[in-house]
């Protein structure tokens, strides 16, 4: 079983550049946790600043129970700054995290990246490419999971993706202060801290 989910996260990941993602929906300033749903919130941390222009960047998931994929966006279109704020309403379950897709500036418009989201593995050294000629050994890849229950608020954490190596840090009370006017609805302070793992 295991090889076989891990067999499916590959192929997932390999031809995700050209797969439709359900995008999921923004929670805004007065949405309350719809009933059954979760709401998931945190704070992203883009590879480019300026030279990121006014592209967009979105984190692609997929639910491991279902098998269905979803986007969010991470950095909205004409912003140019480095750190963002998140917050989507989501289905409760098991997700992982298979790319993160943005483009870079270019006087010619864009490079647009998709770049596999592995643990361990820097996303930047074409890992695509390595696992599907198998410098990267199937059985060793692991992906970033999360679970989020229904009628929740969860808090996924600070993702740094300003490198290769993408970790996720634990700054809730920093974090919650500075956006707590913003969601009335919201009860923040409840709010489960789930960093994907």
């Amino acid at each position: 079983m295991k090889h076989l989910l891990t067999a499916f996260f590959i192929l997932l990941a390999i031809v995700a550049k050209g797969q439709n993602f359900e995008q999921l929906k923004e929670v805004g300033s007065n949405d309350a946790v719809a009933s059954g749903q979760a709401v998931i919130y945190g704070n992203f941390i883009q590879r480019l600043g300026f030279s990121s222009g006014g592209f967009p960047q979105d984190i692609r998931i997929v639910n491991v129970e279902t098998k269905e994929a979803f986007a969010f966006r991470v950095k909205p279109t004409f912003k140019s700054a480095k750190e963002n704020t998140f917050t989507y309403a989501l289905e409760p379950g098991t997700y992982a995290i298979l790319n993160y897709w943005w483009t870079q500036s270019k006087w010619y418009g864009g490079k647009i990246f998709t770049e596999p989201i592995l643990k361990g593995v820097d996303a930047t050294d074409d890992s695509d490419k390595r696992v599907s000629s198998g410098q990267i050994n199937p059985d060793e890849i692991k992906y970033y999971v999360f679970t989020v229950e229904p009628n929740t608020v969860n808090y996924l954490g600070t993702w740094h993706f300003d490198t290769g190596l993408v970790s996720f840090t634990d700054d809730k009370i920093q974090f919650d202060e500075m956006i707590k006017d913003k969601y009335k609805r919201l009860d923040l302070s409840t709010a489960k801290t789930v960093l994907p793992k």
